[in-house]
């Protein structure tokens, strides 16, 4: 597991069922990106945790990538300003997780796809979006606002706009 921000952890399916891990960094919500994947919350998995999933398809992108992007950029986000630890996985913590979290730095955070990228990279350089999930992801940048020279670190999550 990488830790990408003070709220935002990213890793692999394996990692989601590390609870000891998860629970000494009180991450509190699941985000999984990965159709083939079950959600690790809930009966008969954990209780501790409440999840969401997008049914991204590993390694291939139709018309739907660009909204299941969107949308767990979404439910990040209403997790993060909401305070909580989350875990984003796919199943690698390569790819589709990846991806999200960079549309997520794009959109909420206002930070271009090269700088999300180059901060997911420098925490967890083993991430390598699909190369059908490039297009989208600049698509998704071009249609933001300007966009910071650089990200603040300094500030939390919950404080950074």
């Amino acid at each position: 597991m990488s830790e990408i921000t003070e709220q935002i952890w990213l890793g692999s399916y394996g990692d989601s069922a590390n609870e000891p891990f998860l629970e000494e960094r009180q991450i509190t919500h699941i985000l999984c990106c990965a159709e083939e994947l079950p959600l690790r919350v809930g009966f008969p998995y954990s209780q501790h945790y409440e999840g969401y999933k997008v049914p991204l398809v590993d390694d291939k992108a139709d018309e739907k990538t660009k909204g299941y992007f969107l949308e767990a950029a979404s439910i990040l986000d209403g997790w993060i300003r909401a305070g909580k630890k989350v875990f984003v996985h796919c199943f690698a913590g390569i790819s589709r997780s990846a991806s999200v979290i960079i549309t997520y730095l794009m959109v909420y955070k206002g930070w271009s796809f090269d700088l999300a990228f180059q901060h997911l990279k420098l925490r967890r350089p083993r991430i390598h979006p699909h190369s059908e999930f490039i297009p989208i992801l600049k698509a998704i940048e071009a249609k933001l606002p300007t966009l910071p020279l650089q990200p603040p670190y300094y500030q939390k999550d919950s404080e950074a706009q």
